[in-house]
């Protein structure tokens, strides 16, 4: 095995295979990293990458290394980055995850601190992976953590894994549940979605004691482990059936409607119904949804029944420490192996991505440097 060159598979064009492509091993910069990949996991945004969904709704400039969910061994530490976002001491052979990188100079990340919302955010698997270090996404056998991305060092007990899973799902999942407010044994609480958002949702979710914690989702193996997970109730979604059906048979459960809901699913028409399952003065935060069609929303609905509708995206460098707490500190309460399905080498991306576009795995596991 080369120590000059490292592995990588390319996304050359929308919907194609892969091509597994060989590029100088980064060096690291000071206050960066250079990490081995040891494992990576696909997520949604990368098969909607990959087949040209996000094409006009962020900037993507092909060719690609797509992969942002990950879990990286330490070998080269820059000058000065011999500690973590949280303080936390890092030596060759520990293991990170990391963020995507805001500008630090703009409105949103200096006077209103969002920096997920920043403009100019680098979001690695996006750009030009020809361009030097070329290491963009994390589908590779090395992984480029920049000087000014935040990263966290990964618990011993939490396996690489749960880490990659939990770098983006989980984070996404803690920062919504911010941006949520609090939730506690009064509310009755909606998850569309029973994917790795959803998922993780109800999982956190249950450690509230809702009075109520119904999943909108599918497939029924899916649902089963949300149940395991704390869901009181689910509702399963048939894609043929009238929507209508799932909105009565959610308000039947609530009675009143939810009075926290979160839309996970990113489906066409899932705001739509999301709308019409909430209680008076609801909260209801969307963050499944980056592409597709409009969503037609009743407006008149959100004015009469005082729904407080919020978007959430990313986390910031904050939620992957909360995430790797969480996975940490709930090893034994939740099954998170569940979560993972077949291992894949960069060879058989396509096939990875293919297995949870078809919803026949929750999240394939990629080992870069397995044959």
């Amino acid at each position: 095995m080369s120590t000059t060159t490292g592995r990588a598979a390319v996304m050359e064009d929308y919907g194609a295979e892969f091509t597994v492509r060989e590029f100088p091993r980064p060096v690291a910069e000071p206050g960066g990293l250079v990490v081995e990949i040891d494992v990576a996991t696909v997520c949604g945004s990368d098969v909607h990458a990959w087949q040209g969904h996000l094409a006009g709704v962020l900037p993507i400039s092909p060719p690609l290394i797509l992969g942002h969910e990950m879990t990286g061994r330490v070998v080269e530490i820059g000058a000065g980055a011999d500690v973590d976002s949280a303080g936390q001491d890092l030596r060759v052979g520990d293991r990170v995850v990391w963020a995507h990188t805001p500008c630090g100079r703009c409105h949103e990340c200096t006077v209103e601190r969002q920096p997920v919302l920043c403009a100019r955010r680098y979001i690695g698997y996006l750009n030009d992976c020809s361009v030097p270090p070329h290491f963009t996404g994390t589908f590779a056998e090395y992984g480029v953590v920049r000087p000014d991305a935040g990263r966290i060092r990964v618990p011993d007990t939490v396996e690489s894994g749960w880490a990659s899973a939990g770098s983006c799902a989980l984070r996404t999942v803690v920062r919504a549940l911010s941006v949520a407010g609090p939730v506690g044994p009064e509310d009755t609480v909606v998850v569309q979605g029973a994917g790795p958002l959803g998922l993780f949702a109800t999982a956190l979710l249950s450690l509230h004691d809702p009075r109520r914690l119904v999943v909108v989702g599918g497939p029924e193996d899916r649902l089963e482990l949300a149940r395991e997970w704390g869901a009181t109730h689910t509702v399963p979604v048939d894609p043929d059936a009238d929507p209508a059906g799932r909105v009565d048979e959610v308000l039947g459960i609530t009675g009143r409607g939810a009075s926290v809901a979160f839309e996970l699913a990113g489906a066409p028409g899932v705001v739509t119904e999301g709308v019409r399952m909430m209680a008076r003065n609801g909260r209801y935060v969307v963050m499944g949804t980056l592409g597709g069609p409009p969503q037609p929303v009743h407006v008149a609905t959100l004015v009469s029944r005082g729904i407080t509708l919020r978007g959430s995206m990313s986390g910031e460098i904050g939620d992957y420490h909360t995430a790797m707490g969480v996975l940490d500190r709930y090893r034994d309460r939740f099954a998170w192996d569940r979560l993972l399905g077949s291992t894949y080498g960069l060879e058989h991306l396509a096939d990875a991505m293919s297995a949870m576009r078809r919803m026949d795995e929750i999240k394939p596991v990629i080992r870069p440097r397995q044959g």
